[in-house]
């Protein structure tokens, strides 16, 4: 009898361990962090998101209209912000799920992200590679805006940046591992991608839709924003970014647009040396590139000099702007600080040099390796 019963009773003492196990409908899972700064006091909202119909989508099921619930709560500290949101939410919170962190504009001008991160670091559910990003729309509105035919939250811009950046490369995403590495760096000005909501772009069901879209980049340097610049006037960053894979380029002659390509992984190099006792900066930029359109008969050595001159016609560009707005834009400091740390040390204050003092070159090999099923223009030669 004994030895009958001892399969039973071990079976049951070995199932034990599953008997406080929770359903994933049981748990409210926090998808995405709002941080806003508003009368003295953090806000902080968080958006949630369900796996529920998630999980009926990727089954094969047909797509429900997808839900979103946003909690808001303020306090002296971040902390003591999401710590007011528990007692209303009803069921068992999840941070491990977070996909992303939004800081809106006052947040940064405010000082507070270095508290916020410090809070992050120290709760051992939030991972490091959630995406960052800075925004001035209300996050309550950005938490809103929802993918396009009903599709979760979990597909919107602000957890699956890279699908949009591989197609379509310019302002590369960040993640929080990134973001923290860069402001710890005496000599490093971090990117953050700068989210703004369009709604002039997309209709759904006759009605306007609401879309996310990364309109520019906030500068911070030692946790401090610096400032804020628009998309249209950073094209030139896309050549001195890592990882792009793919970005067009907009041929233009006097005033014109003759030409599209799309540009395929461009390789770019920097090099440090000493002009009249100052540092001098050479950007050395390689790259292929594919032509899309050609509305002019051009020769492709033509296409070629007047896509290069469009490639450093940008760079400089940026390079003016960086200087007009005292921004490090480039992130000059930190290429001075690799290659020549003595000069960096001589010319650094807090870890930046000044902008006024230094002299930069650019050189641009372009090759356009295809022209689709079209000849390039047999008119022009080739």
């Amino acid at each position: 009898m004994r030895k009958r019963l001892f399969p039973v009773i071990a079976s049951v003492i070995l199932l034990s361990g599953c008997w406080d196990t929770r359903n994933i409908d049981h748990i409210v899972y926090i998808h995405a962090i709002g941080v806003d700064y508003k009368d003295g006091q953090v806000v902080a909202y968080v958006q949630l998101v369900g796996f529920t119909a998630l999980a009926k989508v990727e089954a094969g099921g047909g797509k429900e209209k997808a839900a979103v619930s946003i909690g808001k709560a303020a306090g002296e500290t971040f902390n003591i912000a999401t710590d007011k949101i528990y007692p209303s939410i009803q069921q068992r919170v999840s941070w491990g799920h977070v996909k992303s962190i939004v800081f809106t504009k006052r947040a940064l001008q405010k000082g507070i992200v270095a508290d916020v991160i410090d809070v992050l670091n120290r709760y051992n559910e939030i991972r490091h590679t959630a995406w960052v990003y800075a925004t001035d729309e209300p996050i309550s509105d950005l938490f809103q805006a929802t993918p396009l035919l009903n599709a979760s939250s979990y597909y919107s811009l602000l957890s699956n940046p890279e699908e949009i950046f591989q197609q379509s490369s310019f302002i590369r995403p960040i993640r929080l591992s990134r973001l923290i590495a860069a402001m710890d760096e005496k000599a490093d000005v971090a990117r953050l991608p700068y989210l703004t909501i369009e709604d002039n772009r997309w209709v759904e069901n006759k009605k306007p839709k609401q879309m996310l879209a990364i309109s520019g980049i906030c500068f911070l340097h030692d946790y401090r924003l610096q400032g804020c610049e628009g998309r249209s006037d950073l094209q030139g960053l896309r050549w001195i970014e890592r990882d792009i894979r793919r970005t067009p380029i907009y041929v233009k002659q006097k005033g014109k647009t003759v030409a599209s390509l799309i540009v395929h992984d461009p390789k770019t190099k920097w090099s440090v040396g000493v002009k009249d006792g100052e540092p001098a900066f050479t950007i050395n930029v390689e790259a292929q590139g594919s032509l899309l359109e050609l509305r002019e008969p051009l020769s492709r050595k033509q296409l070629t000099k007047l896509a290069e001159q469009t490639v450093k016609q940008e760079i400089h560009r940026l390079y003016e702007l960086g200087k007009e707005r005292q921004i490090d834009i480039l992130n000059l400091a930190e290429q001075l600080y690799r290659e020549r740390p003595d000069l960096w040390k001589k010319h650094q204050t807090d870890g930046l040099i000044p902008l006024n003092n230094h002299t930069l070159s650019v050189n641009v090999k372009l090759v356009i390796s295809a022209s689709g099923k079209e000849k390039l223009n047999f008119r022009a030669g080739d």
